[in-house]
């Protein structure tokens, strides 16, 4: 195994299982600990009015794509895709996203 100076890697030479799933445990809970300290609480995360992100959202799948609600009383679901000429697809999903 490799030894290192970092506190999340993982530090034992023993080749004993035990000793392995112990040191695994305790990376794990300080990667929690540091998890819980970023988000403030553990869970699942609620998104409110916005999200920000520094990165791209990607979407692998054709079939997949962004799900927007309109304003509809009772509100539908929208999800919204790409087709392979570059135009955006829109389909109506319903009014039960889940």
């Amino acid at each position: 195994m490799t030894v290192g100076t970092s506190v999340y890697k993982i530090r034992t030479t023993d080749e004993d299982v035990l000793s392995m799933i112990q040191e695994c445990n305790r990376v794990f809970a300080l990667l929690s600990d540091r998890l819980d300290k970023m988000e403030g609480y553990r869970g699942t995360p609620e998104f409110r009015n916005s999200v920000l992100m520094n990165a791209d959202v990607i979407v692998t799948q054709s079939s997949n794509g962004i799900v927007l609600r309109d304003d509809g009383n009772p509100a539908s679901y929208w999800r919204v895709t790409i087709d392979s000429t570059g135009s955006l697809v829109y389909t109506n999903i319903g009014r039960d996203y889940s």
